[in-house]
């Protein structure tokens, strides 16, 4: 089923309203008059051109002494590391970081910051060591990792959302803790009362979410992003290999002005939202540098199984449940599913069939909605089940309009006169090792494995889920970005 592009963007809810400690930078370089100690009057989002601004407690990690930076928003909530030289040894003797301090992050905009947002977040230091040990006569590296600071967030307590959908209980907590709210449907099917016994609220979100139904089509997921936004998705209208490919706006620049704002080389347009290795795109932010295939759905069918029973007493009906999920795919013509097991002659492998999990989940009474128990498996193992196969790709500058739970298009080629020749070749029999044909009847210099233009890996293009977005900084810089691409459909090798 082809979903329009409406009900797959992720559309804010409400806004955060967060409060985060002042990060004000001291402007050391105009020459003006508040060049003495004072900060500067321009927003602090307007600074960070080629690294992030980074403070550590105070001390403000300067750029040519920043050797590493990761913010991460793979998981529930973003995490950093940073590995910075403390040369002047201020950091060690001043501003070494007791328990409930804070690293302080902005990462700049990319043109008006009504497009795009900067990227201003607050972390708990959950770590801070000296690289190597510490305590010699030189001065000392550290390595400092912090997860994003949210009042209430690991506060246990008993609370409860009385008579709601999942929808409206993850509205009204994002709400109490002044997060702001975002999901790509407008509701659920799933009205009961959400209680936290004396859990985090962490743990009670993901409870909800665990439990969240719409329908059988659905399975959802939820997560905090760089903004403050309690975000919920439903992960399957994402998925599909139909549709044309949408326009999003970005900001053309090269790598060397990757964090550019007001003022920098560049323009704000209308662009189709792919990304390719094509050479000709290198140094934009639709440039893919780096490439690496994942594939773990060894690993995943072993533990998961292909397919699970959930099994319940209703208590309602007195009777005994046992229904299984059968992970969803998209079934698109002319691609085969890549998770469901081997296919031979058109049919699956045995273990397809065999390889399936129980799941025993107690009793369900009028307390729950009637999907609850349906729901845990629903939900779960659709969201192992995408971990199976996707890639890992890196680009040399920073593109916002890249977010997580968004779908991609991405447009693979094959450089190597190898790799090159078994895609040209007209059948798989024509290849014999070094006897493999140089050029197809009537090749072209485009379809030439000796000339300079790669051929598209059909295989590895097409559509992708963005499931975790990471920011990379490495001495001397710029900033890249890193992101993990899922998929359950492609187009057959042969």
């Amino acid at each position: 089923m082809s979903e329009s592009i409406v009900e797959r963007n992720i559309l804010t809810i409400i806004e955060p309203a967060i409060k985060l400690d002042p990060l004000e930078i001291l402007d050391v370089e105009s020459g003006s008059d508040n060049s003495d100690g004072e900060t500067m009057e321009i927003k602090p989002s307007l600074f960070g051109a080629m690294i992030p601004v980074i403070r550590v407690n105070g001390y403000d990690v300067q750029g040519d002494r920043l050797n590493f930076f990761s913010l991460k928003n793979n998981a529930f909530y973003p995490t950093c590391r940073i590995q910075f030289a403390d040369v002047d040894g201020l950091f060690t003797a001043r501003f070494y970081p007791k328990d409930g301090d804070l690293i302080q992050l902005n990462i700049r905009s990319q043109g008006d910051e009504t497009t795009f947002k900067p990227i201003r977040i607050d972390f708990t230091v959950v770590d801070c060591k000296p690289v190597g040990g510490g305590g010699g006569t030189k001065a000392n590296e550290y390595l400092v990792t912090g997860r994003m600071f949210i009042p209430k967030l690991f506060a246990e307590s008993i609370e409860y959302e009385e008579d709601v959908t999942s929808f409206d209980a993850l509205l009204n907590i994002a709400e109490n803790m002044q997060l702001g709210f975002a999901s790509n449907v407008e509701q659920t099917a799933d009205q009961m009362t959400w209680t936290n016994p004396n859990d985090t609220t962490e743990t009670w979100i993901q409870d909800i979410v665990a439990n969240s139904y719409l329908n059988d089509e659905t399975f959802f997921t939820s997560y905090i992003d760089p903004y403050y936004y309690l975000t919920m998705v439903d992960v399957n209208r994402l998925f599909s290999q139909e549709g044309a490919i949408e326009a999003s706006q970005t900001f053309s620049q090269n790598a060397g002005d990757t964090m550019g704002a007001q003022g920098a080389d560049g323009q704000e347009d209308n662009f189709p939202n792919y990304l390719s290795n094509l050479i000709q795109m290198q140094g934009g932010g639709r440039y893919i540098s780096k490439y690496q295939m994942v594939n773990k759905s060894g690993e995943i069918s072993k533990a998961n199984g292909y397919k699970r029973y959930t099994q319940y007493w209703d208590l309602e009906s007195k009777e005994w449940i046992s229904e299984y999920v059968d992970p969803l795919t998209n079934d698109t013509p002319g691609m085969i599913p890549a998770t469901k097991g081997r296919l031979i002659d058109g049919e699956v492998e045995g273990p397809r069939n065999n390889q399936v999990k129980y799941k025993y989940l107690g009793t369900q009474g009028d307390n729950v909605h009637s999907e609850y128990q349906y729901s845990t498996v629903l939900n779960y193992q659709n969201i192992v089940e995408i971990n199976k196969i996707g890639m890992i790709i890196e680009l040399d500058t920073v593109n916002p309009a890249l977010v997580r739970y968004s779908r991609i298009y991405c447009q693979i080629l094959e450089y190597a006169s190898p790799i090159k020749n078994v895609l040209l070749a007209p059948s798989q029999d024509e290849i014999r090792g070094d006897e493999a044909p140089q050029t197809r009847s009537g090749a072209t210099d485009e379809n030439d494995p000796s000339s300079e233009n790669g051929v598209v890996n059909e295989y590895l293009t097409g559509f992708y889920v963005i499931a975790g977005v990471e920011w990379l900084l490495t001495k001397p810089g710029p900033v890249r970005m890193r992101l993990t691409l899922q998929r359950r459909e492609f187009t057959p090798t042969t």
